[in-house]
């Protein structure tokens, strides 16, 4: 895909996500989607297919926090044919606990979906803790 296209996407994705919509988000990720989650916490490690990353995180975490926002401070730092190196801002909490992330995410785009992504939070640690007591 072209730099261009990966761009307009990556802003489509994320706009689903800014807006709440796990739906439309989930739907850009590839059926054989890769992605690897840094760190050592429970929801580290590589998730391989759109179901089991939709089940096993994005569920995982949405089941766990009771509110979840993305957006409103994303900012691309590399973009080329390959994919895109882009920070994004996300706050999660739960009851009176918060933490807010800025997550390093590194996108790879085919036949217009999301084939592969790796993510790092700025604040690994602070993440882990929060997500610590996680089923």
């Amino acid at each position: 895909m072209s730099t261009e296209s990966s761009l307009h996407l990556l802003h489509e994705y994320h706009a689903a996500w800014e807006r709440g919509d796990q739906e439309a988000g989930i739907a850009f990720f590839a059926e054989n989607v890769v992605v690897h989650m840094g760190g050592n916490g429970p929801l580290s490690g590589d998730y391989h297919g759109r179901e089991a990353f939709a089940r096993d995180w994005i569920g995982r975490v949405a089941a766990y926090t009771d509110t979840w926002d993305v957006g409103g401070q994303n900012e691309v730092l590399l973009a080329g044919d390959d994919g895109v190196l882009l920070m994004v801002h996300e706050v999660w909490t739960k009851g009176d606990e918060s933490v807010a992330t800025d997550r390093l995410g590194l996108y790879k785009f085919e036949g217009g979906q999301i084939i592969e992504c790796w993510f790092s939070d700025m604040n690994q640690h602070e993440v882990e803790s929060f997500f610590g007591n996680l089923d």
